[in-house]
């Protein structure tokens, strides 16, 4: 190989050389980042799953096993009025 044989290599090599070290860093400090976000998100959702519901979802289903119980009640109250009446007048009500 002659001299200028030697310094055209280096000329091509130390460029894909340092753009291969800049590349493998990029992906190893990206591989850790990455990492620490997967575990974040993966504590959040293991959170989120041990929750009974969410937070307004909860209040919601209070309120409305809470109205269930009201009409369940005035149900019961009419079908016993209903059943009161059928009798008082003897009607055959069914």
């Amino acid at each position: 190989m002659t001299k200028e044989t030697r310094l055209k290599a280096l000329i091509w090599v130390v460029p894909i050389v340092f753009g291969a070290g800049g590349f493998y860093s990029m992906m190893v400090n990206s591989s850790a980042g990455l990492v620490e976000d997967v575990s974040e998100v993966q504590e959040k959702i293991e959170a989120h799953e041990d929750l009974k519901a969410h937070p307004v979802t909860e209040e919601r289903l209070d309120v409305i096993v809470t109205e269930q119980r009201a009409v369940r009640a005035e149900q019961i109250e009419q079908g016993e009025n209903l059943a009161a009446i059928c009798q008082a007048t003897g009607a055959n009500c069914k």
